[in-house]
């Protein structure tokens, strides 16, 4: 436990001064940007009131009609969010089709049109929702299994006040590096548009809109729910988003819990430490043998220690092995 507090310390000290050097970060660096859990309770509590759509977003195009095209390069550097967010997140990033592992210098001009010098084909991600690696391939019936999220989904974003904002400040809400992960498909597909506790539901044409319907969302795994929290209320304070008050109320609590040290950031990491070593060993038979026969050993060792330990206490029928001293 001590160990755990003294690496979650450091990890907290080393961070804070990160973001503290550079108070204006270029575009692709701006997830710098994310707060420590405590800036984040300060700027949680700063927040502006929640401003709810009277509408749900289907009047007014939907996610292109309100948030421009998907992807768009707002940066001006010949290529699109998605490649660059690929870039910043997986290991290994290839940027060539061709044999061998070619870095970004290497891979351009062999991209796709959407990032003729940068185009990610493959690549491998530590999947902060879920814990998982994922080996990561370019094409039509692989690429979605490494998805982009947006940390405050578009959908969220607009029922919350994006609504008001002006054209431009929604594309680049929906294309900054602070608000976007690569992160699993499966598990971003699941999240949907939800915040922490609510989520939009519904729509005007069939009258059932709700900006803050739903039971909202956080990531499988619970050792990323810290800095997963302290992200959502740096992107929110970044464009002064209001919350409903069920997503201030929970992001509280976990950002609390995560600033004394608690649940999320000591007790929950060994569980996730223990399932991660599990699914490691699941795709390593070999390994998961050799770990197998170890325990057994070990075990075996214990308990033969165990027992000897025992006859000499208590001595071979059940008394105690210690002798009365004479008078």
């Amino acid at each position: 436990m001590l160990k755990r507090l003294i690496a979650l310390a450091l990890a907290l000290v080393c961070a804070v001064p990160a973001q503290a050097a550079t108070p204006g970060p270029a575009w692709d660096d701006r997830a710098s940007m994310t707060m420590s859990a405590r800036q984040a309770l300060d700027a949680l509590e700063a927040l502006p009131a929640d401003s709810p759509a009277a509408q749900s977003w289907g009047a007014g195009g939907g996610r292109e009609g309100w948030f421009g095209r998907a992807w768009e390069d707002v940066d001006g550097d010949g290529c699109d969010t998605r490649d660059e967010i690929l870039g910043r997140d997986l290991k290994q990033a290839d940027y060539s089709r061709r044999p061998g592992l070619q870095g970004r210098e290497a891979g351009a001009g062999q991209g796709a049109s959407g990032c003729p010098d940068a185009t990610v084909w493959s690549g491998v991600l530590d999947d902060p929702y879920t814990g998982k690696r994922i080996d990561f391939k370019r094409g039509p019936a692989t690429s979605t299994a490494v998805q982009i999220d947006h940390v405050i989904p578009l959908s969220y974003l607009y029922a919350h006040g994006a609504w008001e904002w002006d054209a431009r400040t929604r594309l680049l809400a929906a294309n900054d590096p602070l608000n976007l992960l690569a992160v699993d498909g499966r598990a971003n597909e699941s999240k949907g548009a939800c915040g922490p506790a609510t989520c939009p539901t519904g729509s005007t044409e069939t009258g059932s809109w709700r900006p803050d319907g739903g039971k909202g969302w956080w990531p499988p795994s619970k050792k990323f729910r810290c800095d997963y929290a302290a992200r959502f209320v740096s992107v929110a304070a970044a464009y002064r988003l209001g919350l409903p008050d069920a997503d201030r109320r929970a992001l509280r609590t976990e950002l609390t819990d995560c600033a004394a040290g608690g649940p999320s950031s000591l007790s929950e990491w060994g569980s996730d430490l223990i399932a991660g070593a599990w699914d490691a060993l699941a795709d390593r038979p070999v390994l998961a043998l050799v770990c197998a026969v170890g325990l057994t050993l070990l075990g075996g060792g214990s308990t033969a220690w165990g027992r000897r330990t025992l006859r000499g206490l208590v001595g071979p029928r059940g008394r105690s092995g210690r002798r009365r001293p004479r008078r």
